[in-house]
C-alpha cells in the first residue's frame, strides 16, 4: 500500500483517509475480543471472569508499549515528513530492539507471578487458576503482540493506515478459527482451555508480525532497514525521553480506572454491573474519536517536519471539529435512550437507574472528552508527552479520584457524587489541555 501525502492537499480529506482505515481495525479488534469471550464462554464461568481479569492485568503492563508507540509515532512522523526516510527507518529499528526488552520484562512479571498478580482483585480461587494460565501463556508470547504493535504503528506514521488494516483483518479471521481448535481440541490437537485462547492470540500475532516485516522489506531501499540494524544507543534515549511520559500518562489512566472500580463496588453489585455497562457503551462510542485522533497525531508530526506547523494546528482544529460533532450526536442518543442500552447487556433492568444517573451527569461532557483525546494525541505526535502527562496527572490524581473519595458523603448524593467526581475531571483535563495547546510551544519542541 502506498502511504498518504499529508504535507499537502485538502486537511479533512487527509484526516480522514488516514483515519478511516484505523477505526475499522478498531472495530475488527473489538469483534474478535467478542468471539474469544463466545468461546471462553463455553468453558465455564471462572474462565470468563479469570480472561477478563487478566486482560485488565496485560492491559496495566502494556502501558510500556502504549508510551513506546507514542514516541515512535513521534519520531517515525517527524522524520518521514521532513523526508528523512533512512532516519525514519532507523528508529523503526531502534524501537524493536526497545520492544524487545520491554517485551522481556512483561514476560518475566507475567509468568512468574500472575498468579499473584490475581489475587491482588480478590477473585475466588477458580477463577485465578483460569486466569493464571491465560495470562502466563499470553506474557510467554506477548513479544509478538508488541512488536506487530510497533510495525503497525510504523505504517501508520508515514501514513499508511491500510496496510495494517489488511493484515489485522487476516490475523483476526485466523484468530477466530484457531479459537475453537485450540479451546476444545480437534484431531490430535489436545484441548488446551483458556491457555488455548492465550496461544490463538500469540499464534496470530506472530503471523501478522511476519506479514508485516516482509511488507516492510518492500521500502527496503527507501527506508535502508537493513543497513542500520545495529543498536543505537544515543537514540534510544531520545525515543524513551519522549516515550517515558506517554507511559507515566497510559499508567496513570490505567491504575485510576482500576480505582474507580473499587470505589464504584463499594455501592454494590448493581453499580459496579452498571458501571461496567456503560464504560463498553462509552468505549465504542469512543473508537471512532481514537483513529481520527491519532490521524491528528501523525499529520502533526509530519507537517512539523515538513515545516508547515500551521498546518499541523490546522489539522487538529479539523479533527476536534470532526470528533467534537460525533460526540455531540452520541451525548443525545444515550441521553435519549441510555436505559434501553443498558437493558440490552442487562435485561433485568435493575442496573438502568445508575446507568441513567451516569448517562445524565457524564455524557453532556463526551465533547469535552474528544476535545481532550484529541488535544492529547497531537500533543504526543508533536513529540510534546510532558503536557498530556502533567494534565493527566492533575485531572485523576488531584482531582477525579479524590473528588469521587469525598463528594458522595460531603453532599450526600451516593454514587452519584462519583459521577459528578468524574465529570469534573473531564473538565479540568480539558481546561488544561487546551491552555497547553493553545500556548503554541509545542510547535518548537526538538526531539
Amino acid at each position: 500500500m502506498k502511504s498518504v501525502d499529508l504535507t499537502n492537499g485538502p486537511i479533512t480529506r487527509s484526516l480522514l483517509t488516514i483515519a478511516a482505515p484505523l477505526v475499522a481495525g478498531n472495530i475488527l479488534q473489538a469483534l474478535v475480543e467478542v468471539a474469544d469471550l463466545f468461546f471462553v464462554g463455553r468453558i465455564s464461568p471462572a474462565a470468563i471472569g479469570g480472561v477478563g481479569l487478566s486482560i485488565s492485568v496485560i492491559f496495566v503492563l502494556m502501558t510500556l508499549i502504549i508510551g513506546l508507540a507514542g514516541g515512535t509515532t513521534a519520531f517515525v512522523s517527524r522524520y518521514y515528513g521532513e523526508g528523512n526516510y533512512p532516519y525514519a527507518g532507523r528508529v523503526l529499528i531502534q524501537a524493536l530492539i526497545l520492544g524487545l526488552i520491554l517485551s522481556a520484562a512483561i514476560s518475566v512479571v507475567g509468568v512468574l507471578f500472575a498468579a499473584d498478580l490475581l489475587e491482588i482483585f480478590g477473585a475466588p480461587e477458580e477463577v485465578i487458576i483460569e486466569g493464571a494460565a491465560y495470562l502466563r501463556v499470553l506474557s510467554l508470547g506477548i513479544v509478538t503482540l508488541v512488536e506487530f504493535w510497533i510495525v503497525s504503528t510504523f505504517f501508520q506514521s508515514i501514513g499508511d493506515t491500510k496496510t495494517p488494516l489488511l493484515i489485522i483483518l487476516v490475523i483476526n479471521l485466523l484468530n477466530i478459527i484457531l479459537d475453537p481448535v485450540l479451546i476444545f481440541g480437534i484431531g490430535v490437537v489436545p484441548a488446551m482451555g483458556v491457555s488455548g485462547a492465550a496461544m490463538a492470540t500469540v499464534i496470530t500475532r506472530a503471523v501478522g508480525l511476519g506479514i508485516g516485516v516482509v511488507l516492510l522489506y518492500r521500502l527496503n531501499a527507501q527506508m535502508e532497514f537493513t543497513r542500520q540494524a545495529e543498536p543505537d544507543i544515543c537514540l534510544m534515549r531520545r525515543i524513551l525521553r519522549v516515550a517515558v511520559p506517554n507511559m507515566v500518562q497510559s499508567g496513570v489512566r490505567s491504575v485510576a480506572y482500576l480505582v474507580m472500580y473499587i470505589i464504584i463496588a463499594s455501592y454494590g453489585t448493581l453499580a459496579l454491573s452498571a458501571f461496567g455497562i456503560v464504560s463498553r457503551i462509552e468505549m465504542l462510542a469512543l473508537m471512532p474519536g481514537f483513529g481520527i485522533a491519532t490521524a491528528a497525531a501523525v499529520m502533526v508530526g509530519q507537517n512539523l517536519g515538513a515545516g508547515h506547523p500551521d498546518r499541523s494546528e490546522e489539522s487538529v482544529w479539523k479533527a476536534l471539529t470532526l470528533y467534537g460533532s460525533f460526540m455531540a450526536v452520541i451525548t443525545v442518543l444515550f441521553l435519549t435512550f441510555g436505559a434501553g442500552l443498558t437493558e440490552f447487556f442487562d435485561p433485568s433492568g435493575l442496573s438502568d437507574a445508575y446507568a441513567v444517573s451516569y448517562f445524565y451527569i457524564v455524557s453532556p461532557f463526551y465533547v469535552l472528552i474528544a476535545v481532550a483525546i484529541v488535544l492529547s494525541f497531537a500533543l504526543n505526535g508533536a513529540g510534546d508527552t510532558k503536557k498530556p502527562m502533567y494534565a493527566t496527572l492533575l485531572s485523576y490524581v488531584l482531582v477525579q479520584v479524590p473528588l469521587a473519595l469525598i463528594l458522595p458523603d460531603l453532599t450526600g448524593t451516593g454514587i452519584v457524587g462519583v459521577w459528578y467526581a468524574m465529570a469534573t475531571g473531564i473538565l479540568v483535563q480539558t481546561v488544561a489541555l487546551y491552555l497547553m495547546f493553545r500556548s503554541g510551544k509545542w510547535k518548537n519542541i526538538t526531539i
